[in-house]
């Protein structure tokens, strides 16, 4: 058993070894930070070697004092901002308050709030992400995601250490991805944007079947505040033919959000062969695209658009007007065209205004098969 003021040994060990200049391998802390109430998730990895480290996200670390009762730390990034953490030694876990300071902005000099957890993990870094303890790779390579409990539109594809993400919008925002750590109950991923270098770290754990976690922006004014959580899951793109049209439409979206077009057919054609004015035109666009593992057949995605713009749905209209100029899977009707073409202009300003309502909606996740993945995938928007 370990007391205060009198830690076990492997807390004397990895004193010890922080304290010697350098001489023996990393060691590790995982931390976290916050203005407001004590922070409970652990989202920023301490890593050091000797008496210097970095932190993830952050900046340089340098211990000041560390023994059995105490900690100090002083943090100093990129951008000026510096910070000064003192804790009390409390077995294996670290508490107390840190002070920030950033010449030049307001609301500095600031404090807060600080804990850790010193962990034995010599050798491991920042860029290697580690096992599970029963063998297997603690994470899977693909993940969808959903943030801030709104709908699940991101697709992540992992590949070791290293992988992208998509987070379908009217704009899809496209990022890199890094697995700083993968363990059940430890896991760390930094995301950087392609478009405009934005980064954010993903912490979180194993919970039953899915991720879940804490979203850290960088670049607050708030260091370490929490900006957002997130939850994860390994996504499900198989129907069968007994399922509801609603699972069927969810279960097609993500499909086609990992671009598994077949699957997605599948999905869409059950919800299609309901009714649903969304899987018709869903389906059409498949077969009218033909990728992905679809043959093409401008056949069958006449007759499916066509059934979609019977009811109403502005993609279907227009694609069908110009499938009736063209004479693709119809003979060509310049009539038919012409008539088409007036329907999908007067609908027009409907759709984009449904569109702006369906992404104000309090409870996104109930729409399946949303207007801004079809666009995202078919090159819908205008």
């Amino acid at each position: 058993m370990t007391r205060r003021g009198f830690p076990g040994l492997f807390i004397l060990a990895a004193l010890s070894c922080l304290m010697a200049g350098g001489l023996c391998a990393q060691s590790r802390m995982l931390a976290c930070e916050s203005r407001g109430a004590p922070c409970t998730q652990m989202n920023i990895v301490w890593s050091f070697n000797g008496t210097q480290g970095t932190a993830t996200p952050g900046g340089t670390l340098s211990i000041e004092r560390f023994d059995a009762e105490s900690l100090v730390v002083r943090r100093a990034d990129s951008s000026g901002l510096t910070a000064v953490y003192t804790g009390a030694v409390h077995g294996t876990r670290i508490e107390g308050t840190v002070e920030w300071t950033w010449p030049g902005h307001d609301g500095y000099p600031a404090s807060g709030k600080f804990a850790a957890i010193l962990q034995d993990a010599p050798g491991a870094t920042p860029s290697a992400p580690t096992a599970a303890t029963d063998g297997t790779n603690a994470l899977p390579e693909e993940l969808l995601v959903c943030e801030n409990n709104g709908p699940c539109n991101a697709a992540w594809i992992l590949h070791g250490n290293e992988g992208m993400g998509t987070w379908f919008a009217r704009n899809p925002v496209h990022a890199k991805l890094t697995v700083v750590r993968a363990e059940p109950d430890n896991l760390l991923i930094r995301r950087t944007d392609t478009t405009d270098g934005v980064t954010a770290s993903y912490a979180g754990s194993l919970r039953g079947d899915h991720y879940s976690g804490v979203i850290v922006l960088d670049g607050t004014n708030q260091p370490g505040a929490t900006t957002g959580t997130w939850t994860a899951t390994i996504p499900q793109t198989k129907c069968a033919g007994d399922m509801d049209a609603p699972s069927a439409l969810a279960t097609g979206q993500t499909a086609l959000m990992f671009k598994r077009n077949q699957d997605a057919l599948n999905c869409y054609t059950v919800a299609a062969n309901d009714g649903d004015a969304r899987a018709q035109t869903a389906v059409g666009l498949l077969y009218d695209q033909g990728s992905g593992g679809v043959e093409q057949d401008y056949r069958q995605a006449f007759y499916w658009l066509h059934k979609a713009a019977d009811q109403g749905v502005y993609p279907a209209q227009r694609r069908i007007a110009e499938m009736y100029a063209a004479g693709l899977g119809t003979p060509r009707d310049a009539t038919m065209a012409h008539i088409y073409t007036a329907r999908a202009d007067e609908q027009k300003h409907d759709y984009e205004r449904q569109q702006d309502l369906n992404e104000r909606e309090a409870d996104r996740r109930a729409q399946v098969l949303s207007s801004f993945v079809l666009g995202a995938s078919f090159g819908l928007f205008f």
